[in-house]
């Protein structure tokens, strides 16, 4: 008896994997072939992409400015600047990349595509070109609505003309320098002839078309289109495809990467983005700079009128009243005099910088006013803390809201701080304004004393006192404006961005970094192996039909009395005549196991079954009928599936034939009647005869146990072909009469759940003494067997 294989589900076995995909090979060869044409195709088509970097020195954010360090020296501040992240978040943002495509000539997209077979049918091998690499430039009009995202096709013609041609269901018109959609088109349909350097005038396009100076005439290899490109989806496709890093964690050095299929376009961009933001960098420092220099220009040319004025009234009093000295009190007191004019002066001048700064400030409260005012005038060293931290502030908040909405927590953290950062200097603003009124209140009150005093000199003393201290206040102030001025203008001069180009963009590498054919083959072969491989493993899991032992073994405990071999229809119908072969060696091996079993006990009445219809039971009953017989003993084969009775066909037996079970058993006929020879030697048959209305009455009949009990008496085995288990009754009426069963299942046919009813009915008792047979075992595709598999042609 064949024996159950006990490995455990939850193992793989290798030999047994490798078996199952051995026998897929041609999926295995028709996989791989497909995808060696799918990565060819993929090589053919896909555009080089090449890598191109630059880097720049971000430096360490100073100004320029020597007033400004030398005001954080004297603080003891410690220098600070925008973050690394922050000045990242700022080269890649779309404001300067929209400003650095604005310079570029990247409106335009030229294609070309070849005449070649992969574009026959569809156009899969496109390659855009430079400017200059086609023989036409397109020249859009800025000014009015363009057709974009649409191919449309320029066909060279004789007699430097132009054919224009685009179709499409849907387009879209945009203001090019903006981004902004106007409206969208549906069937796009254009085909205008234009000549060179005229302008190409139609509601969808309007264009220059000229001819390319140098370019080859002549040239039919290639068809070409062009492409028009709102700003805004330009900017998002760079800003996408750029990366920007520092070279290492601490390192104000950053590399710019872009990926890009026209090495020119690549380049261009990179660099013209680092001089956008060279140039956005000293022109933010030298905004201050210059509103500086404004301010004191202004205050300078009103102090030179007053300096004017009072000089030549104090010139004019000398000569009309000759008075050219004073005593010694007089000159002390328009000495206080002047020195408290000076002071007053001083501290006007600071209020009205904490006013003009407070204005500001009100002016904009709101949290997206990204420009810091400006510290100029201003020594207080808390007033300049609060000034640098806003700044500070302000340099996070752009660099964030680059990429952040509105709602995002860290901007509205950002927002909160900068609001609490402006109140607190404006309140600091405030307060330093009341002090300054408190010490000019002080300052009126010190000039009156010294005032009166000089009002009790004589006349002419005190005239000459008040004059002379006029000159010498605007005097003084004037001096003091101008000073200032020049050290704005020094600051101004000297200023210089710390931000500078280090490598100018170029091509990394030797070439295309993808597609990489080595990748691709590779890929391709995994591919190739990998599907069919889980498809195989997936089919096999999915399957619900017994292909093996081992799945019989998984579902039930039932013994296993051998396989059948598989074998042609000639094979089969060869069989009870020449008993030679795979088949015939699988009845021998069924027969010498029921014998093994048969040995000592009385097991006669045998009893033939299966699940459905189909799966080779009255093939199995009528060859082991046949290889009992064969062995010396004497069979009798009885048809009792009075439904579909096919037992008179394997012997050659008119099926149509009166005499039968179903008539010795309503008494029409006797058993010598419905007994026939075989034509094997001690094999008898008993067919259905006639087929009943019915069969489940008839095999309930006490005829048919007095059938059973007379044949038992005669023959050594009776087989006994019973209906399907799973569709009718009769097998389980006939059960009582059988002392042995054989169940039959095919393999890849027989569903699981079918043997599991089975086993199900074997544990409950109500089929004792069963035993299995597969039958149409392909020895060739089972692992099990595998061995076997030259049987088919043994002794042949």
């Amino acid at each position: 008896m064949e024996q159950r294989a006990t490995s455990s589900s939850d193992e793989l076995d290798l030999h047994e994997l490798f078996f199952k995909l051995r026998n897929r090979w041609p999926l295995f060869a028709a996989s791989l072939l497909l995808a060696g044409l799918l990565a060819f195709l993929y090589l053919q088509v896909k555009a080089p992409v090449y890598d191109f970097r630059s880097s720049m020195l971000l430096g360490n954010q100073g100004s320029g400015s020597k007033r400004a360090q030398e005001l954080l020296q004297i603080l003891e501040v410690q220098e600070k600047g925008v973050k690394m992240e922050d000045e990242v978040g700022l080269l890649s943002s779309t404001d300067v990349v929209q400003r650095a495509l604005v310079r570029l000539p990247f409106t335009v997209s030229y294609y070309a595509v070849p005449n070649s077979w992969l574009n026959s049918l569809k156009q899969l091998q496109v390659r855009e070109r430079p400017v200059g690499a086609v023989p036409f430039r397109v020249v859009p009009d800025p000014k009015v609505p363009q057709l974009t995202g649409v191919e449309v096709a320029v066909e060279p013609q004789p007699n430097g003309r132009f054919r224009v041609r685009a179709q499409a269901k849907r387009g879209q018109l945009f203001q090019l320098h903006t981004g902004e959609m106007v409206r969208e088109v549906l069937d796009v349909n254009l085909d205008q002839t234009v000549a060179a350097g005229d302008t190409l005038r139609t509601p969808l396009l309007t264009a220059v078309i000229q001819a390319e100076p140098g370019y080859p005439a002549g040239s039919a290899d290639e068809r070409y289109f062009f492409t028009l490109n709102n700003l805004g989806d330009l900017t998002g496709a760079y800003q996408g495809g750029l990366a920007v890093r520092p070279i290492e964690h601490d390192s104000r050095i950053v590399e710019l990467t872009l990926k890009d299929v026209v090495p020119m376009k690549a380049t261009q961009f990179l660099d013209t983005l680092m001089a956008v933001y060279i140039e956005d960098d000293l022109r933010e420092k030298n905004i201050t700079g210059y509103k500086t220099v404004e301010f004191l220009d202004k205050e300078i040319a009103k102090l030179s009128d007053s300096l004017r004025h009072s000089a030549a009234a104090l010139s004019s009093f000398r000569s009309a009243r000759g008075v050219v000295d004073v005593g010694v009190q007089s000159n002390e007191s328009i000495r206080q005099l002047g020195d408290l004019g000076m002071l007053r002066a001083r501290a006007a001048t600071s209020r009205k910088y904490y006013q003009n700064m407070l204005s500001y400030l009100r002016a904009n409260q709101g949290v997206t006013q990204v420009v810091s005012p400006s510290s100029v005038g201003i020594d207080d060293p808390v007033v300049n803390n609060l000034i640098m931290r806003l700044t500070d502030l302000n340099g996070q908040r752009a660099a964030l809201g680059v990429n952040a909405s509105s709602n995002n927590p860290l901007v509205t953290v950002l927002d909160e701080q900068i609001r609490t950062s402006k109140q607190a200097l404006m309140q600091t603003l405030t307060n330093m304004t009341r002090a300054t009124d408190i010490s000019l209140r002080d300052l009126d009150q010190q000039l009156g004393r010294v005032q009166g005093t000089i009002n009790a000199m004589p006349e002419n003393e005190r005239r000459l006192a008040s004059l002379k201290n006029k000159s010498d206040f605007n005097d003084k102030n004037y001096n003091f404006l101008v000073e200032k001025r020049a050290e704005a203008a020094i600051a101004l001069a000297t200023n210089a961005t710390d931000k500078k180009v280090i490598d100018k963009a170029k091509m990394s590498g030797g070439g295309a970094s993808a597609p990489k054919p080595g990748l691709v083959v590779l890929i391709a072969l995994l591919a190739g192996l990998a599907t069919p491989m889980a498809l195989t493993l997936l089919l096999a899991k999915a399957n619900r039909r017994i292909q093996s032992k081992e799945d019989l073994a998984r579902i039930t405990g039932i013994p296993l009395l051998g396989v059948v071999a598989h074998g042609s229809h000639g094979d089969k119908e060869r069989m009870l005549r020449e008993p030679k072969g795979p088949i015939a060696e699988s009845f021998r091996s069924i027969r010498v196991n029921l014998q093994y079993l048969s040995a000592g006990l009385d097991k006669k009445v045998i009893g033939v079954t299966s699940s459905v219809p189909g799966e080779g039971k009255t093939f199995c009953a009528v060859n082991l009928a046949a290889e009992l017989a064969q062995s010396g003993r004497r069979v009798l084969l009885l048809e009792c599936d009075l439904r579909r009775p096919t037992v008179a066909s394997y012997f050659g037996l008119d099926s149509h034939d009166e005499h039968g079970l179903s008539a010795y058993l309503i008494g029409h006929s006797t058993l010598a009647e419905c007994v026939y020879a075989s034509g094997v030697p001690n094999l008898d048959v008993v067919c259905c005869g006639p087929i009943p209305p019915n069969p489940t009455e008839l095999l309930e009949t006490p005829r048919m146990e007095n059938l059973l009990t007379l044949l038992r008496a005669e023959y050594d085995y009776v087989l006994v072909d019973t209906p399907p288990v799973g569709y009718v009754a009769e097998f389980f009426v006939l059960l009582r009469h059988l002392e042995a069963n054989i169940y039959v299942v095919r393999q890849n046919y027989t569903d699981k759940g079918l043997v599991s009813q089975i086993d199900e009915l074997h544990q409950e008792q109500k089929i004792k003494q069963i035993y299995m047979i597969i039958n149409d075992m392909h020895f060739t595709k089972t692992y099990e067997y595998r061995y076997k598999k030259k049987a088919y042609a043994y002794g042949r």
